[in-house]
């Protein structure tokens, strides 16, 4: 989730139509046959509560596996703020709609997908009093694109495996344990 990698681009269905995505996702699966559209999907689900809990409950540590490092960073130094601010962000009654492809393309060495998210909540901060000082209290309707990268060279594992053995970001050996941060 987050910065695409130099020399590749962020594929939208709004741009691209219906063909390039679906042209896309036939790229990707001619190189990763394993490639399922709705598991992956249900992955971003997954994702999606990792980082606005990682988000809300102020801990940068529980999305740094799953974010791109300067969008992970991003967010750690916002952490930051909020936590030296006595603030805090809720996403009162969150709930996740939906979520498609909504691009996709495998081009200049990686696998780049485009995910549409709707979802609902109330959006508002708090200071350290339990005041509301910005946002909406009220639940509403919003969608999010998430971009989701890879080399090409990747393949989707099998259920119940681990899909690299190197960290994709450093590429130092991956030590799977319950945070799945990269110490380096």
């Amino acid at each position: 989730y987050g910065q695409v990698m130099p020399g590749s681009w962020a594929p939208n269905i709004d741009s691209d139509g219906g063909d390039g995505k679906g042209a896309g996702v036939v790229a990707i699966r001619a190189h990763d046959p394993a490639f399922d559209e709705n598991v992956f999907l249900a992955q971003v689900q997954r994702l999606f509560f990792a980082v606005l809990e990682a988000w809300t409950a102020l801990k940068p540590a529980l999305s740094q596996g799953v974010m791109a490092s300067l969008i992970w960073e991003e967010q750690k130094a916002q952490i930051t703020v909020y936590k030296q601010a006595g603030w805090r962000n809720v996403l009162s009654k969150l709930s996740f709609a939906t979520a498609v492809v909504a691009g996709a393309a495998s081009d200049s060495g990686f696998d780049t997908v485009t995910v549409r998210i709707n979802a609902n909540s109330a959006d508002y901060d708090l200071d350290a009093g339990g005041n509301v000082i910005r946002g909406d209290t009220q639940a509403w309707d919003w969608t999010e694109d998430w971009i989701f990268q890879r080399p090409s060279t990747a393949e989707t594992g099998q259920p119940g495996t681990i899909t690299s053995q190197a960290c994709p970001n450093c590429g130092a050996a991956v030590n799977v344990d319950i945070t799945s941060i990269c110490p380096f």
